[in-house]
């Protein structure tokens, strides 16, 4: 019989730890959301975190693109890496001197960062010169 962890360790041996770069185009956000729905996938996370991993990506896209870039000619970088028994992710921006309205962005915005802390384990902005890095990491539940 196996036990609960043995099983999660099945389920999360086909991670590896991967990195994505894209245009700052928010036309990208669903290769962004597909890209961290499979590295949650092969995690072994279950269906509601997996959503959830989706929403945090997107939002995290979308802030990086209309905060952290000038023109759509800029790149936006993803990592998803293990630490422990969480599945982090970063994405970075190459930085801006001011917010830039990409086409298509809703006129509203400003929740993005509350969103995701309501969804994930760690949400950390960290703003340095050239460019920010918005990190952020869900755990595996137990029932998983």
């Amino acid at each position: 019989m196996n036990t609960a962890y043995e099983e999660q360790r099945k389920r999360s041996t086909g991670f590896q730890e991967r990195d994505l770069s894209i245009p700052a185009d928010l036309a990208m956000l669903s290769d962004a959301r597909e890209w961290a729905a499979g590295a949650a996938s092969d995690f072994g996370m279950a269906e509601q975190e997996t959503f959830e991993i989706k929403l945090a990506t997107s939002e995290a896209v979308t802030n990086a693109i209309v905060y952290g870039t000038q023109s759509h000619r800029d790149s936006i970088s993803l990592e998803a890496r293990r630490e422990g028994d969480a599945l982090v992710f970063e994405v970075r921006d190459p930085g801006g001197d001011e917010p830039r309205r990409a086409p298509h962005a809703p006129d509203e915005g400003g929740r993005g960062l509350e969103l995701m802390e309501m969804v994930m384990d760690e949400v950390e902005l960290i703003r340095r010169p050239g460019g920010s890095v918005l990190r952020f990491a869900k755990r595996r539940s137990q029932a998983a």
